[in-house]
């Protein structure tokens, strides 16, 4: 996964990946907090607001928990 890559989540259909992180601790602590229950075994996505109708997603690496 890599920025740029369109994905369909269960919860928001298909969404653009802005940035990938390392681990889901370091894309929480950026803000990404929504969970979009992305099924993959090596990515999850969650998503962020930007404001009212806006959100973000970014992609982290499931391997990494720290």
């Amino acid at each position: 996964m890599k920025a740029g890559d369109k994905v369909y989540t269960p919860r928001f259909c298909t969404v653009q990946i802005e940035k990938v992180y390392d681990s889901r601790r370091e894309a929480y602590k950026n803000g990404y907090t929504e969970p979009t229950y992305y099924e993959n075994e090596n990515y999850g996505v969650m998503g962020k607001s930007i404001d009212l109708y806006h959100m973000e997603f970014a992609g982290y690496k499931v391997n990494n928990m720290m």
